[in-house]
């Protein structure tokens, strides 16, 4: 049976926390996530780290801004590969385990 592309997706999303696909997901997920805040132009108020107002007028909406684009570029640098990584390693496990069987 052939699935369109949102039956795919559905498919996908449902898949275990501890499978490959999920982890993929989830490094999807922020990459997305990244994606969306470096467009917006979050970028920009990591200045607070050096103790100087982003473009917004207001400290709390700076830091606040900043702190959040600083915590997603992390999670896409450090978490996301990862994450990759781990699905790479586990693929190669599942398989193997299958044909020792």
């Amino acid at each position: 049976m052939k699935m369109n592309v949102w039956q795919q997706l559905v498919r996908c999303w449902r898949a275990d926390a501890f499978s490959p696909r999920g982890f993929l997901l989830r490094a999807l997920v922020i990459a997305g996530a990244f994606l969306a805040v470096h467009l917006a132009g979050l970028r920009d108020y990591t200045s607070v780290l050096n103790g100087t107002i982003g473009p917004a007028a207001d400290w709390r909406t700076s830091s606040f801004l900043g702190i959040a684009y600083l915590v997603i570029y992390l999670a896409f640098v450090i978490v996301a590969p990862v994450l990759v990584l781990a699905a790479g390693i586990l693929t190669v496990w599942q398989r193997w385990q299958n044909r020792k069987l």
